[in-house]
């Protein structure tokens, strides 16, 4: 498949998961998706909008952006996005085993609010909430608030 079949395939997860007011197929969340680009709840899909909807989430003005790029970024959107999906399947198949923080001390972690330096959001650390179009990773989140050193 190529990388621009590829998106035109993601393009029709989004208008299948739109028409039928479900998330199944397409990798970002929808509802995000939908205030981030002012979409209203009742707006009928098209799957000319959802073509546009996605290349905003992959960060393009407008889906013909997309198809004009380079071969190499083309290549290199479509594995992040394969990535992103593959993030996703993989925390919903391990949502019920056991927390990475098992074991560790919890009073000793950090609960409050960061900004991720990539995409500028702001959000409980606890609750990543980036934009669809960020790739940002943990280390890119600051906290918003003085981090005690010295419990008691």
């Amino acid at each position: 498949m190529t990388h621009i079949e590829y998106f035109k395939l993601q393009a029709k997860n989004l208008y299948k998961d739109w028409k039928n007011r479900e998330q199944r197929l397409f990798v970002f969340d929808i509802r995000e998706l939908f205030r981030l680009y002012g979409v209203k709840a009742d707006e009928q899909p098209t799957l000319m909008k959802a073509q546009h909807l996605l290349a905003q989430a992959l960060g393009r003005d407008k889906w013909s952006d997309l198809l004009h790029e380079p071969e190499e970024r083309l290549a290199y959107t479509r594995t992040v996005l394969e990535l992103e999906k593959f993030e996703n399947n993989k925390s919903d198949a391990n949502s019920e085993k056991i927390s990475e923080t098992e074991g560790v001390d919890e009073s000793t972690l950090y609960h409050g609010m960061v900004e991720c330096l990539h995409c500028g959001r702001v959000f409980p650390i606890d609750k990543p909430n980036h934009l669809p179009s960020c790739d940002g990773e943990d280390w890119d989140l600051v906290p918003l608030e003085d981090i005690e050193t010295d419990k008691k």
